[in-house]
This record gives structure tokens, sequence and C-alpha cells, in this order.
């Protein structure tokens, strides 16, 4: 099941405005503003030259200054306007043409170029229907300034010429932008499909699990989120060699596709782990769904020289968390706790579990379980007011865990600094939206309050339970080099799990776009963190980040290769 076929927001070709969205609508107001700024010019530029004695030059500086006055308009105001009125803006453009041809006092020959132009723009960014209302307009203002204006010829042959140009190339057009659209399609489909097991990727399961869960809430029912992770996988790889592995995570993927339901969504999630979507379930389905494909696995690999199986943790909304964060954070607890017990093996969440992710002195209760579910779900509502998505905190999360499991730590020290990375700026609840989503760069007093966001954050998940989580959130913005906010530490007093946080954020706030500034890329965000290795940024902590997005690349491209 695709994300295209769940429904993911995007305007169809054939149907929705191609303006439906706030940013595909500020887009369509800076290309109409140029338009109009275009035309006002070469109006101007009527009035300059040498031109006709019965040119109306006050009617010519009055569209000029209209036309100026749209386009700056739209400009500045291109992120507050509704959709509605670029339609209508399009309309008052295809006046001012026909206004400015009149008062030119030439003959309206010239002016089919000018309505071509228009015709290509809105058979572009617009559906058929608003193109056609825009081809019935511009048809009745061509005539009436032909009728007005009468050229040398027949003024029907003159309009069917015309309207004939702008019909062929309006066609034109829509078929560019219907080939234009199925490629988007194809290549949004690619960047949300793991290439090796034509599964969807980690980007495209997340996309599925917030419309599902949007689904599930909508309509009360019960959804389950199966995280599963290959026993002993790595040796495969040791033993057989990684195209042996490669083959193992095809036949594994194959298996899942083939014994889930035909809603339910399965995707490769990380480099052995798997997850599924269960709509419409209760928790005993849920649960024989993953024990049949458990012992599908382990049947299919029983004969082979590294006998291979799979382990599941199982959470289920609105049972166990009520958002998407939460619902995942409760599955890896509980494949945490099928490791821990045996493997080959699945465990439905409970509450407990979190005791195996512990060290044994700490204290734990019920209620303490509650407050970190509560915690996760108020850590996803920041990300979505700073963001628009849920994933900043959530990404920072897994590649915080990459980089501990990296620097060889315990499996319960990966996961609580995980928790971390997910909790890290839970303390934005306290900045002010205008600064979060300021545009520009911020004042010295705005800054300062953004300062704030760790020690609040820290203050924020005061409780037992979080007792170690708390210290490496107020602390993960401190620098090696002793420059860092909000007390200024150094390196030997800044914890190993709020370095590996730091480079975390670092490097997925550097690689996703901002409201003040786009993504920098892959290879300038690694350079980054090479640059600000030792002052910025723990030194040993960037070099594990990079040789685990390093390594994933290789396989990423040799997987690739071999599909290919």
């Amino acid at each position: 099941m695709s994300a295209l076929s769940q429904g993911d927001g995007r305007d169809d070709i054939w149907g929705g405005s191609f303006v439906g969205s706030s940013l595909q609508a500020s887009l369509v107001a800076k290309v109409l503003a140029t338009l109009f700024a275009a035309g006002a010019t070469l109006a101007a530029l009527t009035v300059v030259l040498p031109h006709p004695e019965r040119a109306n030059e006050l009617g010519l500086l009055a569209i000029i200054a209209c036309a100026y006055s749209t386009a700056a308009a739209l400009y500045t105001q291109a992120s507050r306007l509704p959709a509605w009125t670029l339609h209508l803006t399009l309309a008052w453009g295809s006046t001012l043409i026909t206004s400015a041809a009149y008062f030119s006092g030439e003959a309206p020959s010239p002016l089919v170029f000018f309505y071509l132009w228009v015709f290509l723009y809105s058979s572009y960014f617009f559906t058929h229907r608003q193109t056609a209302v825009q081809i019935v307009y511009v048809g009745l203002a061509y005539g009436t300034l032909l009728v007005t204006t009468a050229p040398l010829g027949a003024i029907s042959a003159w309009w069917l010429v015309g309207m004939g140009t702008l019909l062929v190339g309006a066609m034109v057009i829509m078929v560019m932008r219907a080939r234009v659209e199925l490629l988007i399609a194809r290549l949004y489909d690619a960047a949300r499909t793991d290439p090796l097991t034509k599964l969807s990727n980690r980007r495209g399961f997340r996309e599925l699990l917030d419309l599902e869960l949007e689904r599930a809430r909508r309509s009360g029912s019960a959804m389950g989120v199966l995280v599963g992770d290959l026993d002993d996988f790595k040796d495969i790889n040791d033993r057989s060699g990684h195209h042996v592995g490669d083959l193992a995570l095809q036949r594994v993927a194959r298996l899942l596709r083939e014994g889930k339901h035909q809603i339910d969504a399965a995707a490769r999630v990380g480099g052995e782990e798997f997850a599924l979507i269960v709509p419409d379930t209760e928790h005993d389905d849920a649960y024989a769904l993953a024990e049949r494909l458990r012992q599908a696995v382990r049947e299919e690999f029983a004969e082979d020289p590294t006998p291979l199986t799979i382990s599941f943790g199982l959470s289920l909304y609105p049972e166990h968390a009520e958002t998407a964060a939460s619902l995942l954070h409760a599955a890896d607890e509980a494949l945490y706790a099928a490791k821990e017990s045996g493997r080959n093996r699945t465990v439905r969440h409970s509450p407990i579990l979190r005791l195996a992710q512990r060290m044994p002195s700490d204290v734990h209760d019920i209620q303490g379980e509650r407050f970190v579910i509560a915690v996760l779900d108020m850590a996803e509502a920041v990300d979505l007011r700073f963001s628009g998505s849920a994933r900043h905190s959530e990404t920072v999360g897994r590649y915080a865990e990459m980089m501990a499991r990296e620097l060889g730590l315990p499996e319960w020290r990966i996961s609580r600094i995980r928790l971390a990375g997910i909790l890290h700026d839970i303390g934005k609840a306290g900045v002010p939206n205008s600064i979060l989503r300021k545009p520009g760069p911020l004042t010295p007093e705005e800054y300062e309050l953004v300062k704030r966001h760790p020690e609040l954050g820290a203050q924020m998940i005061e409780h037992i339970s979080l007792s170690d989580v708390r210290e490496w959130v107020a602390a993960h913005h401190e620098r090696p080099d002793g420059l860092g906010y909000p007390l200024g530490l150094n390196a030997g007093a800044i914890p190993l799990e709020a370095r590996i946080v730091a480079v975390a954020d670092a490097y997925e706030a550097m690689t996703s776009d901002r409201p003040y500034r786009d993504s920098i890329g892959y290879n300038a965000a690694l350079a980054e963190l090479r640059h600000g290795a030792g002052t910025q940024f723990d030194a040993m902590v960037v070099e594990a980040l990079i040789a685990v997005l390093t390594r994933d690349a290789r396989r990423a491209g040799e997987s690739f290769a071999a599909s290919a």
C-alpha cells in the first residue's frame, strides 16, 4: 500500500487545484508577481519609445501603476494569500493586458503573445475547470478588443487564429504538466521505497503511520504497530558476506508481504529492522499476525547454513500510546524485551517492560510510565509547532541510537540515549511561535529566550524515572570548548550522552529544511561536523556518526547496483 494510494495530501492533476497548499500558493503568487512586473515594464516601454499619436499615455500610466502595485502586493503577501485570490488576480492580469493594448493604439496582433503567456501559466498551475474559465474570459476580452480597435482583415479570422494559437499552447502545456506530475509521483514513491526490498523505507513508513493514526482517531478504531528485528543477522554477513545478507533481507521482505493482510503496510526501517502497520485490529489479532510471520521466517531459514529468526515488539493504539512517536517507542520497548528474553518471539507492550531498560538502582512505578508517555506526546506536539511535522526529534533519537551503538554502549543505555534524543527539544514548548518560525535572524533578546530551552526542558521532565535523561537534555547544547549554553560547561563536565544528542541534533537540523533556511545537504553537513569536531562537537562522537552514515550509504549503493 503506497503513500499515494493512501492519499498523501498532494493535489491530483485532474482534480484539486495546483495551488492547494500554502507553499504552492506562495510560489504561484510570486510567479504571478513576476508576470505583472514584466507586463508593466513592457507597457512602460510603449510610453518611453516612439508610439502612435493616438496612444492614450495617461491610460497606459494608470495601467503601469496598477500592474506594479499588484506585483508588489503579490510578492510581499505571497505567504498569506488564500488560493482563491490567485484565480481572480490572473483574470485581473488579463484585463490589464487587454487595456494596455487598447490604450497603446496598436493593432491587437501582438496581444496574442501576451495572452499566450497567460494561457501557458494558467494551464500549468490551475485545474482544467479553472483554465476553461480563464479561456472563456480571455476569449471575450480579446473579441471585445478586436471589435473596439478593428485590425486590417476580418475580425472573426483574427479571433480564430489568436484563440487557436492559445488553445494549442494550453494543450501542449497540459500534456507536459501531466507527464511532469507522473514523473514527480514516481520520484515521490522512489524516495519512500527501500531499493533492496521494495518495501517502504523509514520515511515512507512514518508518513503511512501518521495517515493511519489519523484515520484511527477519526473512526475510533484500534491500530497495531509491529517492529521486528532479525536475530543475530550480523552472523550471516560475517560468515557468508553482505550479498547473502541482502538476499536474506529480500526473502524476509517477501514473507512479510505475502503474510500480512492486504490493508496492512510493511516497511524496512533499518538495516535488519522491519515494521508493520496493522489497521482495524484488536490486540490478539495483531499478536497472531506477528506469530504467523515469525514462524514463517523461522521455517524459511531453518535449512540454511545460518538459520535466521525474527523477534517482534507489538504496541496498540490507543491502549499503549496515542501518538506516532510514542507508539514506535512502545513497540521498540517490547522488541527489546523480546531480545532480552531469548529472541525468536513476540512480546506485547506493557508499562512494566521499561524496567528492563533501566539500571537496577532506578526507581520505577506505573505513574512514572504515564509521565514518560505524556512527555513523549508533548515532544511530538513541539515538533509540529516548530517544523510542521513530528519527525525532527524522532530522527534525532534514531541518529543518537546509531552513534551510541557504534560507540559500543550497552543496550539499556542506548535505549535511554534514544529517549533523550526524542525529548531534547521539549523545552521549546516555552518559546513563542513567532520566534520558533521566524524566517530571518533572531534579535539578541529572542536568542536569549531560545537559549533557555535546554534548562526549561530539564525542568519539564523532572521525574525520578527520567533523572538520567533530564541531565542529558539540559546539557545537549553545551560545547567541548566551553562556549555552549546554558552553563558553558567544558568537555570534561558534559555527559557523553549529551554530546551524542548534540551531534545528532546538529546533523538532523543541517539536513532538514527549516523556516529560516533550506537543507545544506549530506556532504556539507558532514563537512561542518568535521570542522567543529573538538570545539563545538565531541570529535569521537562525530567520527562515530560519519562511520555509521558512510557504511549505510555504501550498503545502499551496493543494494541499488545489485537491483538495477
